[in-house]
């Protein structure tokens, strides 16, 4: 699982060396950064996300997510940390993209006398295409792969942000 996000994360930062510097210049180049929201996608019900673009084709990103309840002697908390990159195919504003990463889960517990903590993490990869207007306003759709044990599970992302 690991190998595999490892060998797309490098083979898509290598692509970013191979591709023409000469292209266009598109709003990924003059807004590099962005900021938003995801609903679904790599943390299962939502993320809230950076990402900042190294060219006009490859960005790395992180995010996280917190899922959390309890009642009188019971408390659980979920953190999802995704962390990962992306590769977009055509240097302008609208772009098909393919994202690859790990998310990182740590969930602890407190009920009655036990305290506990277990971190784990899966893979992803994903499918998706971006949306990005001259204003700012950033809208991304995917389809995420997610890798665990040998388990892939399809799960689909929204996300709407504002690149700066």
């Amino acid at each position: 699982m690991r190998r595999t996000a490892s060998v797309l994360i490098v083979t898509v930062l290598s692509l970013a060396f191979v591709l023409p510097a000469a292209a266009p210049a598109s709003t990924r180049d003059e807004l590099p950064n962005d900021f938003g929201i995801e609903l679904g996608g790599r943390s299962i019900v939502y993320t809230f996300a950076y990402q900042r673009m190294l060219n006009g084709h490859v960005g790395l990103e992180a995010g996280v997510s917190a899922l959390g309840g309890g009642g009188d002697d019971e408390d659980t908390l979920i953190v999802f940390f995704p962390i990962g990159g992306k590769f977009y195919f055509v240097g302008k504003d609208g772009s098909p993209f393919v994202t690859a990463g790990v998310s990182i889960v740590n969930a602890s517990f407190d009920s009655g006398p036990f305290d506990e903590s277990e971190t784990a993490s899966y893979g992803y990869v994903g499918l998706g295409f971006e949306y990005r207007a001259q204003m700012g306003l950033l809208f991304r759709g995917t389809a995420y792969g997610l890798i665990s044990d040998g388990s892939f599970f399809i799960w689909p992302g929204l996300y709407i942000g504002y690149a700066f």
